[in-house]
């Protein structure tokens, strides 16, 4: 990993190294409960994201092609979704903790990103060199930002049942509902998780005259969609408890994480037109 740090841009160094400054900012902002604490973490962790958002801009310019072929280019923007949805869901919810967690989360997944590290840019094969490519990429990954961080909702529930009262939070004078705020964000996912499943099938049709061609990654991305979609038919009908609830959320998250990461790790995945590649 230390040799992958050394070689990899230095714009990627910048950008780990911004996000690695956020997350001790969101530590020391647990011990100290002045105003200006309550916001510094936030601040900080919005120009992580910035410099994730210029690493994404520049890998396109870079490649000439979306930054999402590779699974090196794949866990950046990965991090960038979950930064994106996790400034939105602190600020309109007000949740400190949710700062914290997501930025731990996008610190792993970037040093993870170093292992995987592309040693050359990887051209689209004609199969993905359609406008099609975009959308289905982007509402897949920002199925996943949002869904990771109502995952990370599900477990503050968890641990926080009756919520918390505002020195956990950004100076809100309001005891946080965490089970909510996970209901809130986990609608926003599955959204864009449904619009993701279409597209692929859509592309599936015009490209190899199949909506559905029961790939691995194909049947797991659809169970992770009857996992969330079952959360929010029992969430809507009360006969579930609202703990239980939580551990379907987190559930949901784990099908995801291994649709996305544990794919390349099957027999199967030589014959995965849906396994990242690395040059």
């Amino acid at each position: 990993m230390l040799e992958s740090f050394y070689y990899t841009s230095s714009l990627f160094k910048i950008t780990l190294l911004l996000y690695v400054i956020a997350l001790l900012g969101y530590v020391v902002g647990l011990f100290r409960k002045s105003k200006a604490w309550a916001t510094i973490p936030s601040v900080l962790f919005a120009i992580a994201f910035a410099a994730s958002t210029i690493l994404i801009i520049s890998r396109w310019i870079e490649a000439g092609r979306p930054p999402f072929k590779s699974f090196y280019e794949s866990l950046a923007f990965a991090a960038w979704t979950i930064s994106l949805v996790s400034l939105v869901v602190e600020n309109r919810f007000k949740i400190r903790l949710i700062g914290l967690m997501s930025s731990l989360g996008v610190v792993l997944i970037l040093l993870f990103a170093l292992t995987k590290r592309d040693v050359e840019i990887i051209a689209l094969p004609p199969a993905l060199q359609t406008w099609m490519f975009i959308p289905h990429v982007i509402s897949y990954f920002l199925a996943y930002g949002a869904l990771f961080v109502g995952g990370l909702s599900a477990i503050l529930f968890l641990a926080f049942p009756k919520g918390l009262a505002s020195h956990h939070s950004l100076g809100v004078q309001e005891r946080i509902d965490f089970s909510a705020a996970t209901y809130q964000i986990t609608k926003f996912g599955f959204l864009f998780l449904t619009a993701g499943l279409l597209l692929g099938a859509w592309w599936g049709q015009n490209a190899w005259s199949n909506y559905w061609g029961w790939d691995p990654k194909e049947n797991w991305a659809l169970i992770t969609w009857l996992i969330f979609a079952a959360y929010l038919h029992f969430r809507n009908v009360g006969h579930w408890s609202e703990r239980r609830l939580a551990w379907v959320v987190i559930i949901g998250v784990a099908a995801f994480i291994f649709t996305y990461l544990g794919m390349s790790y099957l027999p199967t995945a030589e014959d995965s037109l849906h396994v990242y590649s690395n040059s």
